[in-house]
């Protein structure tokens, strides 16, 4: 299939996608009702539901996906290991003590937030520069943030061990991924900052092609050690920034990138664009089933993203191995 009709396929399951997440929930509205809703403006129980609460998450959703996404397509090449996602650094390890910790303390979302992003920063350049000496791609950095997430776990068990059981439950939501608190203020600053990192992605999109061939060939091209770098921190940037506003939501970024490879080659100019678009889908819609699955209850989006992640991977797995 060309790629115009494919990215024509990715509109039309887009729109759909977001049709049924802003529809479905504790209350039904379905897509008829919905304009009458946003032009009878401000006020009512439904405009209140759909603009307020139900669009913000949907927009968190897709960024935070399509975040991860190339975040892990990123790593794969760089780490030249399949099995690379945004979290093989520690990301979630660092995140997870910050939010907890600030959690513990009975601290406002912004702070929790703030705290997952420096807890993530701080694990970042940890492994960094307990690897530095080293290749990016080499063992070293990998089983280096191996290491850090079993401690930082530790850790995380050790402060739920000190604290109250309603502190620990709440921590554990978030844990398990929670995109409840989307408010239109973060969002402003997390799409800007999501678009920026994305793009400078995009700018090296060469050095991903010439990358994943091997060192010695990256070398002989032109790509430096500094190219490395830049590319380390900035899909690390933006699986903190992820991280700390949904928390930790496994497998997006690494079967999405996969599944994109299969469908439009391994050439990065088309392959990160795709990646961000199937990230955003899966994640808008592993949201929409936690939130739909037993209303008015919300199954966090983690479990969602585990469950079908998971799958996803041995069936993937089993067709691989069936193809060889």
């Amino acid at each position: 299939m060309k790629t115009p009709y494919k990215i024509l396929i990715f509109l039309i399951v887009a729109m759909a996608l977001l049709l049924v997440s802003l529809s479905l929930g504790t209350r039904t509205i379905s897509p008829a009702e919905m304009a009458g809703i946003v032009l009878g403006g401000p006020g009512s129980a439904d405009y209140t539901i759909l603009v307020k609460l139900r669009l913000p998450r949907a927009v968190l959703a897709m960024v935070v996906g399509a975040s991860l996404a190339v975040s892990g397509t990123v790593f794969q090449s760089v780490l030249k290991n399949p099995l690379a996602d945004p979290y093989i650094i520690g990301v979630s390890g660092g995140a997870a003590l910050g939010a907890t910790v600030a959690i513990v303390l009975d601290a406002g979302q912004f702070a929790v937030a703030a705290a997952a992003f420096a807890g993530s920063i701080a694990a970042i350049s940890a492994v960094y520069l307990l690897s530095r000496r080293m290749s990016l791609g080499s063992t070293a950095l990998i089983l280096s943030g191996i290491a850090l997430g079993f401690i930082l776990s530790a850790a995380v068990l050790l402060v739920y061990a000190l604290s109250r059981s309603d502190q620990v439950h709440r921590a554990m939501l978030w844990l398990m991924g929670d995109l409840s608190g989307a408010r239109y203020g973060m969002l402003n600053w997390l799409g800007a900052a999501t678009l920026l990192l994305m793009a400078a992605v995009m700018a090296f999109h060469k050095h991903l092609d010439i990358v994943s061939l091997g060192a010695r060939f990256s070398k002989n091209l032109g790509v430096t050690g500094g190219n490395l770098r830049a590319l380390f921190w900035i899909a690390s940037l933006l699986a903190a920034v992820s991280v700390s506003l949904a928390g930790v939501v496994g497998f997006v970024g690494l079967i999405v990138p996969h599944l994109m490879r299969n469908v439009f080659g391994p050439r990065h100019l088309r392959l990160v664009p795709a990646a961000a678009a199937a990230g955003a889908l899966f994640l808008l819609a592993s949201d929409t089933i936690g939130r739909s699955l037993v209303p008015p209850y919300e199954v966090p989006v983690g479990i969602i993203t585990g469950f079908l992640g998971g799958a996803f991977f041995l069936v993937f797995m089993v067709r691989r191995e069936a193809g060889r």
